[in-house]
C-alpha cells in the first residue's frame, strides 16, 4: 500500500532523507502508517490497494485535512472561525493571534465600531 504525502512530514534521517524531511510528493509505502496518514490528511492515496482501504468520501477528505491544518497550527476551538475565514493563521508565542490575509486592521476595526454606533444615533 502506498500514499503520496501533500504535507511535509519529519522522519528518522535516513539514505533518502538525511535531514529527516520527507517533502510533499514524497511516494511512502515502507510504514504501517500509510492509511492512517491518508485518512488524517497528510497524504493521498498513491496506488489502488490504499484508495480501496481508505473509505472517505473526496469531502471526508478534504476535511480531514483542514482539520489536520487548525491542529497543526494549534488553533483552540474558540478560533476556530477566526481561522477558516482567514483572519488569524495562529498564535505568537504570547497567545496573541498571528493575523491572516484576512485580518482587520485594529484601526480599521475601531473605525468601522465608530461608524456603526454614529449610524445608531
Amino acid at each position: 500500500m502506498k500514499c503520496k504525502l501533500v504535507r511535509v512530514m519529519r522522519t528518522h534521517p535516513r539514505d533518502e532523507f538525511p535531514d529527516g524531511i520527507m517533502p510533499i510528493g514524497t511516494i511512502v509505502s515502507d510504514t504501517p502508517d500509510v492509511l492512517l496518514w491518508v485518512r488524517m490528511g497528510i497524504a493521498e492515496p498513491a496506488d489502488e490497494e490504499c484508495s480501496a482501504q481508505q473509505n472517505q468520501t473526496p469531502e471526508q477528505w478534504q476535511a480531514a485535512k483542514h482539520a489536520y491544518d487548525r491542529v497543526s497550527a494549534g488553533i483552540i476551538p474558540e478560533d476556530y472561525a477566526a481561522f477558516d475565514t482567514g483572519m488569524i493563521t495562529g498564535y505568537y508565542p504570547d497567545g496573541s493571534p498571528i493575523p491572516g490575509p484576512n485580518a482587520v486592521a485594529e484601526e480599521e476595526f475601531e473605525l468601522e465600531s465608530e461608524l456603526e454606533l454614529e449610524l445608531l444615533d
